[in-house]
């Protein structure tokens, strides 16, 4: 009898062993699951705030290409626009070269021009260009009839210049 009380004994020692290893499993399999996912979660978290990140990045990255493509897109226009002005000019000076010396004159004279000379960029190409454009049309001078009498005046003061330097000197 006792070794069946030592069998019984045993068996029961053994159940419980088992039982505590198996709650010892339990609690460590348990404790696996809470930290797998714990893990998962803080993974997920990390790949939420990366994936905001990222687009806030190429959030960023297209702001700063559509701002460099209208950038660009103006500059081109403005380059074009600069360039256009200064075929006008080149027009306009071979027109000057062909022009007689009185309508140069005349030019050089005119309130307008000597206004253009102190304005830069494309503010002082219009203006070289809409003088150019009211004082030679084609090969010919075309007289600004505001400006023409201040360059009679100027004809006349210089002519009676002349004519009192001669008067003087004989």
């Amino acid at each position: 009898m006792l070794g069946c009380v030592n069998e019984k004994l045993i068996e029961n020692l053994k159940s419980k062993e088992t039982a505590a290893m198996r709650r010892i499993m339990y609690t460590n399999h348990r404790r696996m699951l809470v930290i797998e996912e714990k893990v998962l979660h803080d993974l997920e978290k990390f790949e939420k705030c990366a994936a905001d990140r990222d687009h806030d990045k190429r959030k960023a990255v297209a702001e700063v290409r559509s701002l460099l493509d209208k950038a660009t897109t103006a500059s081109k226009k403005k380059d074009s626009k600069i360039a256009h002005l200064h075929k006008e000019v080149a027009q306009f000076h071979k027109k000057l070269e062909i022009a007689d010396d009185k309508a140069i004159a005349r030019y050089k004279m005119s309130t307008e021009y000597k206004d253009s000379l102190h304005m830069y960029g494309t503010k002082s190409l219009k203006t070289a260009i809409k003088m150019t454009k009211e004082w030679l049309v084609d090969d010919h001078s075309e007289i600004n009839p505001y400006e023409f009498d201040k360059y009679k005046k100027k004809c006349r003061a210089a002519d009676l210049a002349t004519q009192k330097a001669k008067v003087t000197n004989h």
